[in-house]
């Protein structure tokens, strides 16, 4: 169980909302439209994307976040990022989120198809004080994938 070291009461609505638009960002530009630079703007120097799938070159810092959205934008081009739910509370933001495009370039092993892909998952936010993203959690359905 994670526990936050972080007072949620002393987090406004409004800073929860500003929480809420970053994180959104953070598919919507970098992913979504391929702003890559806009990771050196919004991440930590420290930045860590926790995903047990992923290898840590994608998963470490700003640097790395730009060689996975990379990758993505590049294997699948025209896909689209679709935000079912946000939730926020104190210093994290949780986004249902679902991706849809066709696979053209290998990645992460997965080999190319003509076959439109469907993947959905979880990510969930940590926030720091200087609006910028310290860590992210995710999981999603490889099966969608294969």
């Amino acid at each position: 169980m994670y526990t936050s070291s972080s007072s949620s009461s002393s987090i406004t609505t409004s800073t929860e909302q500003e929480n809420e638009a970053l994180a959104h960002r953070f598919h919507m530009e970098i992913f979504q439209k391929g702003k890559i630079d806009l990771a050196d703007e919004i991440l930590t120097s420290d930045f860590v994307l926790r995903n047990p799938i992923l290898p840590s070159e994608f998963t470490l810092g700003p640097e790395g976040v730009k060689r996975f959205a990379l990758g993505v934008v590049d294997c699948a081009p025209g896909h689209q990022f679709t935000h079912h739910d946000t939730i926020s509370k104190g210093d994290k933001v949780l986004i249902r989120w679902t991706f849809t495009g066709i696979i053209k370039k290998e990645m992460l092993g997965i080999p190319p198809s003509e076959k439109p892909v469907t993947i959905t998952g979880f990510d969930l936010f940590r926030i720091m004080a200087n609006g910028k993203i310290a860590e992210m959690w995710q999981q999603f359905n490889v099966g969608g994938w294969l």
